[in-house]
């Protein structure tokens, strides 16, 4: 990497989740950050399960910009959110949350979204198709949604 140092200017986002210290999140947000010349660095955050709502509620004391959330914390961290987007709500459960400038903690879910995409990319169309979706989680909510 060729990133500038990290400082005191820097600015943190991070992926929560327990297990999550094999997460590839950490090495692509980086690239990104580094490619885009963007002051930011991007962590794996190991949030043991039942302090997902915890971790969440810290991003603004710790001033953590975004966290991605993923197992098994997507529920819960959808309860400590002060906004959710409509798909967030629809499921109780959010893969990502953003901390505005005013503190308040936004959560969404592009899982659906995410999963929608990648069967375009494969040049699939899901319309009109039936599907069985296993898993009742935060992402198999957001996929059957979608």
């Amino acid at each position: 990497m060729n990133r500038p140092p990290v400082s005191g200017e820097t600015r943190l986002c991070a992926v929560i989740g327990d297990p999550v210290r094999h997460s590839l999140s950490p090495r692509i947000h980086n690239a990104a950050y580094e490619a885009l010349g963007l002051d930011r660095v991007y962590v794996a955050l190991p949030v043991p399960a039942g302090r997902g709502a915890a971790a969440v509620r810290a991003m603004v004391d710790l001033g953590i910009d975004g966290l991605n959330v993923t197992m098994p914390h997507k529920e819960e961290a959808a309860t400590a959110c002060d906004v959710l987007s409509a798909e967030a709500s629809a499921l109780r459960s959010v893969n990502t949350v953003v901390r505005r400038a005013d503190g308040a903690l936004v959560g969404d879910s592009t899982d659906g979204d995410g999963f929608l995409r990648a069967l375009a990319d494969a040049g699939c169309d899901p319309t009109g198709r039936r599907a069985l979706v296993i898993g009742a989680g935060g992402a198999g909510r957001a996929v059957a949604l979608a």
